[in-house]
């Protein structure tokens, strides 16, 4: 009864305080509810963004053939488990730590969260959703022949150092190009041109420009993968099932992506900023799947779902500062950006299997320099601390962001080129003939994605993979296989 009683009156005590507070501690009770609601909102957003890597999973292993199809969701595995580790240890000191150093190029301090309390740990998820992301673009674009250990060694360094030194230059207070500097630090600031600094609201040039340009310095350096140029009927997706399922995946897990780079519980901003991020990709798509009607007399599937993904990454930037109808426009012009980066990745010869560096690093260039050209005072002053934001009514922002591009592409082009350079030299950047003719899932995994009753014949597979399976005089091998004609993509 005592203790009943006790409680009782505790109780009373605790609702009678909070009945009628002071108004410190009505303020403080506020303060407290909005920062737990910060930290949950961007929680959230963050579990979408770690969703994403579901989506680039099956988007890669439908577009690579099947006899990769293991590797390619290895690769997707390690992403996360190497970039999750990274970032812990020393990425998130580089792109925000101040303890060690205040410098506008790197951050330094807080490593492997030393100096975080619990209350700034839901940006550290957040951030590394982000950074895992930036590091699998590069997986796409090598797909098929490179090693396993040499794009694990290359997911390390990507993590843990060039993205994010990146990403303090345009997301921390202190980086050269952020719009969070003091007004008179930020980049092009002068009385007259009163600058909001570099504008990447999502990430189209910190995560989409620097993945794609990792990812051609990949496919430059490894390579093309053997008959791709000679023979490119047998190198088109296995699966388009797969490929339609990852790419839905990543447009609802864009939504986090882009709503929770709010990175706090704003409603208003959210809201547009979902608005934008479901017109773009919507034109995109429809201008792609036109575009290729036009072209060729068919509907195809993978440029429909590619220039959703390119509508996506052009509208990342932009997508809280520019109006509804320009979202729009962006994403009809990030279709075509996308299409003849594609076309001209084919005609230089580099062979990127998931397109990553068109959609990703082209796309992604489009979307940075779009805010220079449609970004809305009004829309900036409501995103930014940049109450004298004048947006596309000077040429000063889209100089500011033609500025910022070319020095994410100069850093991304040079790092990754010393990095992967020095692996080529060392371990090695790719298989052995041997090893990527008989498929990187039995030579890598000792294991196949896909039973195919009946291969017991040496030749008979051989002639499957070469495309050579059904020509007159193979009823044979037909047989033994089962139905195989078509089903070149092995």
């Amino acid at each position: 009864g005592s203790v009943h009683n006790s409680g009782f009156h505790a109780f009373h005590g605790l609702f009678h305080t909070m009945s009628s507070p002071t108004n410190v501690e009505l303020q403080e009770q506020i303060d407290a509810l909005r920062s737990d609601a910060d930290q949950i909102w961007i929680l959230i957003a963050g579990f979408l963004v770690f969703w994403m890597h579901a989506g680039f999973a099956m988007l890669e292993a439908g577009s690579v053939r099947r006899k990769n199809t293991i590797n390619i969701l290895f690769k997707n595995v390690g992403t996360i488990a190497i970039g999750g580790l990274m970032y812990f240890f020393v990425g998130f000191s580089f792109a925000y730590g101040t303890q060690f150093t205040q410098s506008q190029f790197i951050g330094a301090g807080d490593f492997a969260l030393t100096e975080s309390e619990n209350d700034n740990k839901h940006n550290w998820f957040f951030q590394f959703a982000f950074a895992a992301t930036a590091s699998t673009i590069l997986s796409g674009a090598i797909a098929g022949r490179a090693k396993l250990e040499a794009y694990f060694i290359a997911c390390a360094f990507i993590t843990g150092f060039i993205y994010p030194v990146v990403s303090h230059w345009v997301w921390a207070p202190e980086g050269w190009l952020s719009a969070f500097q003091e007004p008179e630090d930020r980049i092009g600031y002068d009385t007259d041109n009163k600058t909001c600094g570099f504008i990447d609201y999502a990430g189209s040039g910190v995560v989409h420009l620097t993945g794609g340009c990792i990812g051609l310095m990949g496919a430059i350096l490894v390579g093309a993968r053997t008959g791709r140029f000679q023979n490119p009927d047998l190198f088109q997706p296995h699966n388009y099932a797969l490929i339609a399922i990852g790419v839905l995946i990543l447009w609802f897990g864009w939504y986090g992506f882009n709503c929770g780079s709010t990175l706090a519980f704003d409603g208003q901003n959210a809201s547009k900023v979902a608005v934008t991020t479901t017109l773009s990709p919507s034109a995109a798509c429809l201008t792609g799947m036109t575009i290729q009607y036009f072209r060729t007399g068919h509907w195809d599937i993978v440029v429909a779902l590619n220039t959703v993904l390119a509508g996506l990454v052009s509208i990342t930037a932009g997508c809280s500062v520019v109006t509804d109808w320009m979202a729009i426009f962006i994403g009809m012009i990030g279709a075509i950006v996308y299409m003849c980066a594609s076309n001209l990745m084919i005609c230089a010869k580099l062979d990127d299997p998931v397109d990553a560096v068109a959609v990703h690093g082209a796309s992604g260039l489009w979307g940075v320099l779009a805010v220079g050209i449609f970004a809305q005072p009004n829309d900036i002053r409501n995103a930014y601390p940049c109450p004298e934001a004048r947006g596309n009514r000077t040429g000063l922002q889209f100089a500011i962001q033609l500025a910022g591009a070319c020095a994410i592409i100069a850093w991304a082009i040079i790092t990754s080129g010393i990095l992967l350079l020095g692996i080529k030299f060392t371990v090695g950047l790719r298989v052995s003939a041997e090893e990527e003719d008989i498929g990187l899932d039995a030579s890598e995994h000792g294991a196949k994605a896909y039973e195919m009753p009946g291969h017991t014949d040496a030749k008979a597979i051989k002639k499957l993979e070469s495309g050579k399976l059904g020509e007159k005089g193979s009823a044979v091998e037909l047989k033994e296989t089962g139905s195989a004609k078509g089903n070149k993509n092995v």
